[in-house]
């Protein structure tokens, strides 16, 4: 079965699934919150292990002893997240310039003096010096704007926006994390989970994103990012068999109780 079939089934199971239990919800949040943390920690090439990402979140504070800035990406991601769920619970609200904007204010506050506004210089991951022209970037980014207040929340149009920002750059760092968040956010209010960026796809991750500006090929990040999906609603429905095979084994045992 093609994937994109695979996909479809999936996101079938687990919409009648729903409403998920409290408790399901909550440990679905809190393993995305790691992960996807993880995932922009090694996106963005901070120098952070996941014991050091679990640590700070745990402890919701920048930890002595450790670079600071480091950690406080950590606290600023948890910070994007909140947002993106907000935004996720308002399906009519715009999405734009503003949105991404915001998402990265959030990132790089209290990091980057410019968080939120767009650089004037190439960006720092501009290896090749093929980023696009500064003096362009409010005619591109309003571009993307009116682009996505005109898409229809799907997969594909989750995957296209985070190909048109990566394209753009618009920042001179935080770009593939704000990417991320924009991507998951049109995932969320269509009805899907969040993608994420495992250890082991990073670098493909990186190469099949530069591939798609760079020479215009945009099917082998699809694919990825497709496969990224199916590994998130397989988290997810797995989490709700879970969830809804425990509470009925506590109703038969307490029902068996009753009757003994």
């Amino acid at each position: 079965m093609p994937l994109l079939d695979e996909i479809a089934d999936k996101k079938h199971a687990l919409d009648g699934a729903r409403p998920l239990p409290q408790d399901t919800v909550h440990d679905l949040a809190d393993w995305f919150e790691m992960e996807l943390t993880v995932a922009a920690v090694g996106v963005e090439g901070v120098p952070l292990k996941r014991a050091d990402v679990k640590a700070v979140l745990e402890r919701g504070t920048v930890l002595r002893h450790r670079a600071a800035d480091e950690q406080r990406f950590v606290l600023n991601h948890r910070g994007a997240l909140e947002l993106m769920a907000r935004l996720s619970y308002e399906p009519n609200g715009v999405v734009g310039e503003r949105t991404v904007a915001a998402f990265h204010s959030v990132l790089r506050q209290g990091i980057d003096e410019e968080a939120g506004k767009y650089r004037d210089g190439p960006p720092k991951d501009d290896a090749t010096g093929s980023a696009p022209d500064p003096a362009k970037l409010r005619v591109s980014m309003s571009a993307l704007s009116g682009w996505l207040r005109r898409a229809e929340p799907a997969p594909d149009t989750a995957f296209e926006a985070h190909h048109r920002l990566m394209a753009i750059r618009p920042f001179h760092a935080g770009n593939a994390a704000t990417a991320l968040l924009l991507c998951n956010l049109m995932l969320n209010r269509a009805g899907y989970p969040p993608v994420v960026v495992r250890g082991e796809d990073r670098a493909l991750y990186a190469d099949l994103v530069e591939r798609a500006w760079a020479v215009g090929d945009k099917t082998p990040f699809r694919d990825l990012m497709m496969r990224f999906l199916d590994q998130s609603l397989d988290v997810c429905l797995v989490a709700a068999a879970k969830g809804l095979v425990e509470p009925a084994r506590v109703s038969k045992d307490r029902a068996s109780d009753e009757n003994s």
